[in-house]
């Protein structure tokens, strides 16, 4: 029995060192998601001329009014293959409504969609469907096809190049955003170290008012007790009492 141990206890320290380092490859290949809502906006309260900042590897993009820091927000850039270029452009085109004319799907009469996730460079639609552009709402075009707009955010680069933003910040950053605003584009802009660390103020603290004085309470007086008085029987009219010595009368 010890000898068998022996002779198998390398090939189980082999598979325990295998799997080790399986589990630590697939756990550096999946980027963590945005498990909170990392935005900040005061574009409201600030004027002066915009420009946008994207930092690729941060995954953010910044609105800045007068120099100021005024929007913040994650993003979803071009995923590889489609990576988005850093750079220096402007806001070309602004379309509230904009759709896709490269990426979409292939749907039918119905609008039910037999191909998805296509590119109409390099797919041909099958017969009976038509091509419906990607929805790309609060688009502003940046550099060619290239623009940002409103998508699904991972947490991760994963669009065909373009700068996806929330449903909640899209329509600010497109509103705040004059056509013209320069976007500077780069590989990490250090946008996190900028995030303001406002904390709301704290609330004062209410101290309870002091108890109002009281007189001293006087004790209260014992009533007097009306003594009894006993009933006093009247005498006898008919009865007369007799004093007998000792030794005489009725014993």
């Amino acid at each position: 029995m010890p000898s068998a141990f022996i002779l198998s206890f390398p090939r189980l320290l082999l598979s325990t060192v295998c799997i080790i380092a399986l589990c630590q490859c697939a756990s550096t290949s999946v980027l963590p998601p945005h498990t909170q809502d990392e935005t900040y906006w005061s574009a409201e309260t600030v004027s002066g001329p915009t420009k946008i900042v994207i930092s690729l590897q941060e995954q953010l993009v910044a609105l800045f009014k007068g120099g100021r820091l005024v929007g913040l927000s994650p993003i979803s850039s071009g995923r590889e293959g489609y990576d988005t270029h850093p750079g220096n452009f402007k806001v070309t085109e602004k379309d509230i409504d904009h759709r896709s004319s490269l990426y979409g799907a292939f749907v039918d009469q119905a609008g039910n969609v037999v191909v998805q996730d296509v590119n109409t460079r390099t797919d041909t639609a099958p017969v009976g469907t038509r091509f419906v552009g990607a929805d790309m709402r609060y688009f502003m075009r940046i550099n060619g096809a290239i623009g940002m707009h409103q998508g699904y955010l991972p947490g991760y680069p994963a669009s065909h190049g373009c700068i996806r933003l929330s449903a909640k910040m899209a329509p600010l950053f497109f509103a705040a955003t004059p056509q013209g605003t320069p976007v500077e584009i780069q590989s990490n802009a250090a946008l996190q170290a900028l995030r303001p660390t406002v904390l709301p103020p704290k609330a004062p603290v209410v101290k309870p008012p002091p108890p109002a004085p009281t007189s001293p309470r006087t004790p209260a007086l014992a009533k007097p007790q009306t003594p009894k008085r006993l009933p006093v029987k009247a005498p006898s009219k008919n009865k007369t009492s007799t004093l007998y010595l000792e030794g005489y009368g009725p014993q």
